[in-house]
Order: C-alpha cells, then sequence, then structure tokens
C-alpha cells in the first residue's frame, strides 16, 4: 500500500509544497531550498492529491475538488451523498463538500483541491471555468490529464519555488485548463440556462449541477422535489421547468435513471435478490421496480442477471 497526499502545510509525510511532491510511482523529493525573503509567499489553498490500496484522505472542506480514478475503484462522502468513481470517471465538487475518499485494493486516484479565492483569481486572469459534476474520459484524455497532474507534481518543478507566483500560477493553469477542455460539453449548457449576465447563468447552472450530483449521490431512494428545490434554493416548478430547459430530460427521469443504473450494478456484481435491490433502490414494490426496468433496459432484470454472468460463447 502506498499513497502521498500532496498540500502545502509541512508534514513528516506530506511535502510543503504539491510541486515539490513526487510522480505516481514515486515517493515524495526532498524540501526545496527556501525561497529568498522577498519572494512570493507559496499558494496555501492549493493541494494535489494521490492514493491507492485502500487508502483514504479527507479534502479541505472550503475547496473546490476534482478527483479522477485512474483504475479500480473509490468512494466518496461528501454533502452530496454517497459517490462512486470507476476507472476513467472524474468528479468535480463545489466549495463545502467535504469529501472523504476511499480506494479500494488496486485503486488508484488523483486529485486536487483549490480554495475559492485562489480559482475566482486564476478564472479573472485566465478565464479558466469549470463547473461541478460528474463524467467519464476516454483513454486518451484520462491520460492527458495524468501527465498534467504529474508535471505539478514532479520534482523537476522544484525550481517553481524560485520563480515569482504568476509562474507558479500559470503552472496550476495548464492544470486547470486540461480539465476545462473535459468540460465542454457543460460549458455548452451554460448558455441554456435563463439569465441576461454569464454571472446569473453560471449561477443557476452551478446549482443545477448541485441538484444532478445529489440525486447521484442518493440512488437508494426517490428524492422528493421540494427536497431537491430547498438545495438549490428554487420553488419546484421553476427548478422542474429550467432543468428540462437545460438538459433535455425531467429531473423524474433523470433521477430514475440513476436508480435503475444502481440496480443494474447490484444485478451484476451481488447475490442480492430482485426483491432485495428493488428495495435498495428506492423502488415501493418488486412490481413498480420490474415494470421500470423492463420500460427503461427493455429486459427484465432476471434476463439481464443471466447475461451479464453467461459464461462467453466461442466461435464453432
Amino acid at each position: 500500500m502506498s499513497s502521498e497526499h500532496f498540500e502545502y502545510q509541512p508534514s513528516p509525510r506530506i511535502a510543503a509544497d504539491p510541486f515539490e511532491a513526487a510522480s505516481e510511482d514515486a515517493r515524495p523529493a526532498p524540501r526545496a531550498p527556501a525561497a529568498d525573503a522577498e519572494a512570493d509567499p507559496p499558494m496555501q489553498d492549493f493541494r494535489l492529491y494521490f492514493q491507492r490500496d485502500f487508502d483514504s484522505v479527507r479534502a479541505q472542506p472550503h475547496a473546490m475538488s476534482y478527483w479522477l480514478q485512474l483504475r479500480g475503484r473509490s468512494y466518496l462522502e461528501s454533502r452530496e451523498g454517497h459517490l462512486q468513481l470507476r476507472a476513467g470517471q472524474w468528479l468535480m465538487l463545489e466549495p463545502g463538500s467535504a469529501p472523504s475518499v476511499d480506494t479500494d485494493r488496486h485503486g488508484a486516484l488523483i486529485g486536487f483541491s483549490v480554495a475559492p479565492a485562489l480559482l475566482s483569481e486564476i478564472e479573472r486572469h485566465w478565464r479558466v471555468e469549470l463547473h461541478p459534476g460528474a463524467g467519464t474520459l476516454d483513454r486518451f484524455e484520462r491520460d492527458a490529464l495524468a501527465k498534467l497532474w504529474r508535471q505539478c507534481a514532479s520534482a523537476a518543478n522544484l525550481a517553481a519555488f524560485a520563480a515569482p507566483r504568476e509562474e507558479r500560477l500559470r503552472m496550476l493553469r495548464r492544470l486547470l485548463g486540461g480539465v476545462r477542455d473535459t468540460q465542454r460539453e457543460l460549458a455548452a449548457r451554460v448558455r441554456q440556462c435563463p439569465g441576461r449576465r454569464v454571472a446569473r447563468q453560471r449561477q443557476v447552472f452551478s446549482r443545477l449541477q448541485r441538484v444532478r450530483l445529489y440525486l447521484r449521490g442518493h440512488p437508494d431512494r426517490l428524492v422528493p422535489m421540494q427536497e431537491l428545490a430547498e438545495i438549490t434554493s428554487f420553488s419546484p416548478w421553476w427548478l422542474s421547468k429550467t432543468f428540462k430547459q437545460v438538459y433535455g430530460e425531467t429531473l423524474q427521469s433523470y433521477g430514475l435513471g440513476l436508480r435503475l443504473e444502481r440496480a443494474c450494478e447490484l444485478l451484476g456484481e451481488s447475490a442480492l435478490s430482485i426483491a432485495e435491490i428493488s428495495h435498495a433502490c428506492g423502488f415501493d414494490s418488486p412490481c413498480s421496480f420490474a415494470r421500470a426496468f423492463r420500460q427503461r433496459m427493455q429486459c427484465t432484470a432476471t434476463q439481464y442477471r443471466a447475461r451479464r454472468f453467461a459464461p462467453p460463447q466461442t466461435a464453432a
């Protein structure tokens, strides 16, 4: 088991600055020489994370955090609920989410957190706009982003300590820019949000993404509309109408899809009965689960499980 959690506060197992940290397969490098008294102070509101093999970490509570699963799985407990990451999946959480992350056996996860003040500074100077949400990267995108993360964490960047703050920000900007490039679909949806100013559109979109993440974190129950409205400060009617306008599907349909997605995981990975799975995914009865599953998946839950466990067919 090996894990490094890179942050700016010195610690016996933690580098004093993420740009001092080692790459994924190396131990932390020696601490950089102290900068001159007149040099800019380190950016203490940015941290890098790397963990694998049953390791755990808790991100900065008041910072935006980003996580990318390289292999295996990780499980997150946050304000949004119980979230899961598989290989190639990413997750970005708003400030205040304070996620606690656990990686399973053979899992590998990279991430970073940025305090709101520093993130606003980067957005203002370089127009790097990031959005909370979740998604999946292809192999090329995942490798490219992991490379940018390693460059930030590499001991080869120790020279950056003596560089002006502007140059250090550029190094961070490259990593955030790589994340931005994987969020083009989200950026396009911002323009579909109501609002005369871009700032208002971004605010609306951020709250809608909060709802999507909240539903993703609660696939074990049917979340009431009023509960979703309260976490966005929108009325239930306005939330429902705007969600359909931006994403092209209703809140009910999106939530149902996540619960059925969870049901598919349980069907393929557990020995639970169909009745137990229907209860674990928040359905009133096995009958209502069966109807919803067949309508969405075009097969019964029993047939789906049989296909998952069926041995591969060989050519005659």
